[in-house]
């Protein structure tokens, strides 16, 4: 190493003892040389720095021009079907027939599974004897009610009747043991017998309530039909379960079981398969909390899969779930987006890159947005006769009131005319990450400043202070 430092010094200390030698002995030559060196540089300056020598202003111009406006949001989605049904079973048993397969499509009511129903073919036989046996019962309590019914009313007007003859009797025999023309012994005798009459007669009337009795119990055998009816259908809703058939068209994506397996019931529904409509998609795109104001229900979306390059997949928002998700400190908000997939090539699980589209126009006035960014106390700094016309009455306008103004489109950019700056009030629509629509107040040609040369910022650096320095370094490079 030292040896190659000696080496170079000696090499520099070499050429310059040849250059004072030469300077020494031949001094025209030295400066002849110097000068075709200086002449070279200035002819290639000029070269390649003529349009900045041409330039007298110390702004940087942009031409209003038409154009087209792209204003995007990029994130990551999930590809998911519209509408899937993992299809379970409500009945434990043995899967005697499962016809369906990974990627069968199937309609709606299509056979996708039957157990072994000999079992519940058994319950359904158990419980129609069931519902026979309590038929029955209730009609021989029927017609036993009906006979007693029949009974009693025979019997109570037997006893009406009599009772009704020796009431007639025993008057007549009070009348006649009162003009004494019948002896005691016959009255008291007439009069027991009406009272007997009397006392079978309220017996025969009491058994009424043995009918009302057994009215009683033919409601609680009525119940006991019912509950034997409902038995019966709980048995057969068993047998019908145990054909499971498909709730939805669309094509089975998972199979979880085989013919032959055994499935309980007892705490959960087993999946037997898993069916999604294909034909219509979705994609779950998380967007992050600063965008998420921007997206609307209905905005056009374009996505890519890997699976598919170069292809591009076209929806709309239809849904913002207010629900966020927060992972790493980063909150995100789930949005919806649904689109055709006529050709089945979207599968469910893909990762999609997604674009949703804020503002798409095409052919418009456009300017850039940095415009609007324009600090007229720098402009006027450099062109200090503008400082009395230039400012607006009434003071400068407030922070909140420059915001709503840029939220409704409305704002202010210098136009360079006749080489001194003008102000122009202009409304704009759509913008992008650099243009702007230009609405009103500009016309297409108009070179409008968007930006203040660091060297002209220097000369005013002085009155400015840190701030104007600041400023020049970042309005300088747009």
């Amino acid at each position: 190493m030292k040896r190659f430092f000696w080496i170079f010094s000696l090499i520099l200390f070499l050429a310059g003892a040849g250059g004072v030698g030469l300077f020494w002995f031949r001094p025209a030559l030295v400066e002849s040389n110097v000068g075709f060196v200086k002449e070279e540089f200035s002819s290639l300056k000029s070269k390649f720095f003529a349009a900045e020598q041409e330039t007298v202003h110390p702004f940087r111009l942009a031409e209003v021009k038409r154009g087209r406006i792209f204003s995007r949001i990029t994130t990551t989605g999930t590809v998911n079907p519209v509408s899937s049904v993992t299809v379970s079973t409500q009945v434990s048993g043995t899967i005697k027939d499962l016809p369906v397969d990974v990627p069968a499509r199937v309609k709606k009511g299509d056979l996708i599974a039957r157990l072994d129903q000999d079992l519940f073919r058994a319950e359904v036989l158990q419980a129609e004897a069931r519902v026979a046996r309590a038929r029955a019962h209730l009609a021989k309590e029927r017609a036993g009610v009906e006979m007693l019914k029949s009974r009693v009313a025979a019997s109570i007007a037997g006893a009406r009747a009599a009772l009704a003859n020796l009431e007639q009797k025993h008057r007549r025999n009070k009348d006649l043991i009162g003009r004494k023309l019948i002896s005691r012994e016959q009255y008291e005798s007439v009069k027991a017998g009406f009272e007997s009459a009397q006392a079978r007669f309220q017996e025969e009337s009491a058994r009424v309530d043995e009918v009302k009795v057994k009215r009683a119990v033919i409601a609680g055998i009525r119940a006991e039909v019912q509950q034997a009816e409902a038995e019966l259908e709980m048995a057969r809703v068993r047998l019908n379960r145990s054909v499971i058939r498909a709730p939805i068209s669309g094509v089975v994506i998972q199979k979880t079981v085989e013919a032959g397996q055994t499935v309980a019931a007892s705490l959960s529904s087993p999946p037997l398969v898993k069916i999604a409509e294909l034909a219509d998609m979705k994609v779950d795109a998380w967007v992050d909390e600063a965008d998420i104001g921007k997206v609307k229900v209905g905005q056009d979306v374009e996505f890519q899969v890997d699976s598919y390059p170069g292809r591009i997949f076209r929806g709309k928002v239809v849904r913002i779930f207010p629900s966020p998700q927060i992972k790493d400190n980063v909150v995100t908000y789930d949005t919806e987006i649904r689109l055709s997939n006529d050709d089945l090539a979207l599968k469910p699980g893909m990762t999609a890159n997604v674009t949703i589209v804020l503002a798409r126009k095409d052919d418009v006035l456009i300017a850039p947005s940095a415009a609007l960014r324009i600090n007229g106390r720098d402009i006027r700094k450099l062109y200090p006769d503008m400082q009395s016309g230039g400012r607006r009455r009434g003071g400068r306008p407030s922070a909140e009131e420059r915001r709503r103004r840029l939220l409704e489109g409305r704002g202010a950019v210098w136009v360079f005319q006749d080489g001194r700056p003008a102000r122009a009030r202009i409304r704009f629509g759509a913008a992008d990450a650099k243009n702007m629509e230009v609405l009103s107040g500009l016309e297409e040609g108009a070179p409008v400043i968007v930006g203040i040369r660091s060297e002209a910022m220097k000369r005013v650096a002085g009155s400015g202070g840190r701030t104007s320095r600041v400023r020049s370094r970042i309005l300088g490079g747009l």
